[in-house]
């Protein structure tokens, strides 16, 4: 028996999935039939993920959607192309970025193209982290500073902006 949400268009299914958070988008649909999880593959192959909600716990993070994203078939992590990352927000940037490489310093995120890093400090699993992306995978790093950064040092300008684009020489 066909049920009603089976004949809904895929086109009308992701513009209603347009409304939901990649989090709350994989909470709620994910493993509910492989047609909902084809279509929210491909939404994370074309608009990567953003961590920026500001709901999105630690906890949530850790326990609840890392498991979906490293262990879902077809793989969600391969399909991820961007990622943005708020400094600002409540998941601790040091935890993010040992999630993008694994123990063997294998990248998580295989087809990882784009990262987008807003308001960070520099740390040493930051600098490892991207010494690693920037050689092997990325054509594409944006870098913005926090101001706090470059309190008490003597420079010029409040922010600094690094972008790096293997595309254009």
């Amino acid at each position: 028996m066909i049920s009603k949400l089976e004949i809904i268009p895929n086109e009308i299914l992701l513009s209603v999935f347009c409304y939901l958070s990649w989090d709350k988008l994989l909470m709620s649909l994910w493993s509910l039939n492989k047609r909902f999880n084809s279509l929210i593959y491909s939404i994370f192959s074309k608009n990567g993920i953003i961590f920026n909600e500001s709901n999105l716990s630690y906890e949530t993070f850790s326990s609840i959607l890392l498991p979906l994203i490293f262990n879902s078939s077809p793989s969600i992590a391969s399909s991820i192309k961007y990622m943005h990352f708020d400094g600002r927000k409540l998941i601790p940037f040091d935890f993010v970025y040992q999630s993008l490489c694994n123990n063997d310093q294998q990248m998580c995120f295989p087809n990882l193209k784009s990262l987008y890093i807003t308001r960070c400090f520099l740390t040493k699993p930051l600098i490892r982290t991207l010494s690693v992306l920037i050689q092997y995978q990325l054509s594409h790093l944006t870098l913005t500073f926090h101001e706090d950064m470059f309190k008490g040092a003597d420079y010029s300008r409040n922010h600094s902006l690094f972008i790096l684009d293997k595309g254009n020489p």
